[in-house]
């Protein structure tokens, strides 16, 4: 019983800060900054990075842990995290969108919807394109830690990302995946 006021009294503290950012984080946003969307009881546990001029969503009863950073790199990049997300230390750079469903888990992973640098053999030339797509992940997902999203992918609901995974082809909804690139490990139990 002991454990759950803690629980409680942490959640609490984190609205309060919730709060407290708002403010800096709309002036940031009138100075050229990310503009920051924040729902209703969005709990602030541990620290958020925000960085670039896109726009950052977080819908209500969004919990943010650890160090979790949201980079937009452009106007036209929109971060939208669904209702009710856990986010524990992910770290998302956005050229276009990236979309958490409802309910998510997101462990300490990476996402990402470019390649942030050309391909090409003239990588360092300014004038070479860079790969973009979005990124969608669906309702009642878990990322766990260190697994990776790259750009274009799309995870259906209910679907479990195994730590260290690199998913860089859709996965169906329901299903484990994991491994370097990730694999089908089988349906999520019920």
């Amino acid at each position: 019983m002991r454990y759950l006021r803690g629980v409680r009294l942490r959640w609490r503290l984190g609205v309060l800060r919730g709060w407290l950012w708002r403010p800096f984080w709309w002036i940031q946003g009138l100075l050229g900054g990310p503009r920051v969307r924040v729902g209703r009881r969005f709990s602030l546990q541990g620290q958020l990075v925000l960085r670039g001029p896109g726009t950052i969503i977080l819908g209500d009863d969004v919990i943010v842990d650890s160090i979790t950073t949201l980079y937009t790199h452009t106007v036209d990049a929109v971060v939208q995290v669904g209702h009710r997300s856990f986010i524990n230390g992910a770290r998302v750079g956005c050229f276009m969108r990236v979309e958490v469903g409802e309910d998510g888990l997101l462990g300490d992973c990476r996402i990402m919807d470019s390649d942030f640098h050309p391909i090409h053999k003239r990588r360092r030339q300014t004038h070479e394109p860079v790969l973009c797509a979005p990124v969608k992940i669906g309702t009642n997902v878990w990322l766990g830690a260190d697994s990776a999203i790259l750009k274009g992918v799309r995870i259906g609901r209910d679907s479990v990302i195994a730590m260290g995974a690199v998913v860089v082809k859709d996965v169906p909804e329901g299903r484990i995946q994991g491994g370097n690139p990730a694999r089908d490990l089988g349906p999520v139990p019920d």
